[in-house]
């Protein structure tokens, strides 16, 4: 066999994997992939990264962590478009492969991936960032481990923005079975967020776009937040 087909084999099994797995697995955000974009189950994502993207400019952000990064769509935006640092972490290594391979091909400088549980104690060994994006992973976590828990990790997060938080989540009143082991929000969810998040310690929140739930039945807040 000759050496350059023996130097193309480890690219054409690359290639066959990911399509493999595009077809076999669910996605959370758009995939690009030998030019072409998979698309995922995210909603809105397009919009929300100009939306991110715009206060990551007016903020003068060079550095972006973004906590459950899926399939990196916001990381290689971020890096590709913005030329910042840009750091992604998440603990699903099927969503990981995506974007590492991503990364493989479209080759971004500054970017990169961390397989992790978000934890505090996995944020303590962390540095601060200037941007911190941390979009629809609360209610899953608080669901799971209690508000006392989820105010123990946002005040972590908190320690490791330096300038601002994008935050997103999901909320008590939507049609999924998470939400009803989230802390009834009343009859105003987007309030208790923002109330959540300053007894986390963060200051001049605002909100800055909606997105739609899963079900398609509630309309989410955005927030930016500063520490």
């Amino acid at each position: 066999m000759k050496t350059g087909k023996l130097n193309s084999l480890p690219e054409f099994l690359r290639k066959l994997s990911v399509r493999a797995a595009l077809f076999r697995y669910p996605r959370y955000q758009p995939v690009l992939f030998s030019g072409k974009e998979y698309t995922g189950n995210d909603r809105d994502c397009e919009r929300r990264w100009q939306t991110i993207r715009k206060e990551i400019i007016a903020s003068d952000s060079k550095n972006v962590l973004d906590l459950g990064s899926a399939e990196g769509f916001f990381v290689l935006k971020s890096a590709e478009e913005l030329k910042t640092f840009s750091l992604g972490i998440d603990f699903d290594f099927r969503r990981q492969f995506f974007a590492v391979n991503q990364m493989l091909e479209q080759k971004p400088m500054g970017a990169g991936f961390v397989s992790a549980k978000i934890t505090p104690e996995f944020l303590e060994k962390l540095p601060a960032f200037d941007a911190v994006i941390f979009l629809s992973i609360m209610h899953h976590i608080i669901s799971e481990k209690g508000l006392d828990y989820g105010k123990e990790l946002m005040k972590k997060i908190r320690e490791k923005t330096k300038k601002i938080l994008f935050f997103e989540m999901g909320q008590s009143d939507e049609n999924m079975p998470w939400a009803k082991h989230l802390p009834d929000m009343g009859d105003n969810p987007h309030q208790w967020i923002k109330d959540f998040l300053q007894s986390s310690g963060f200051s001049k929140i605002r909100k800055i776009d909606e997105s739609s739930g899963y079900s398609k039945d509630r309309k989410r807040a955005i927030f930016l937040a500063e520490p």
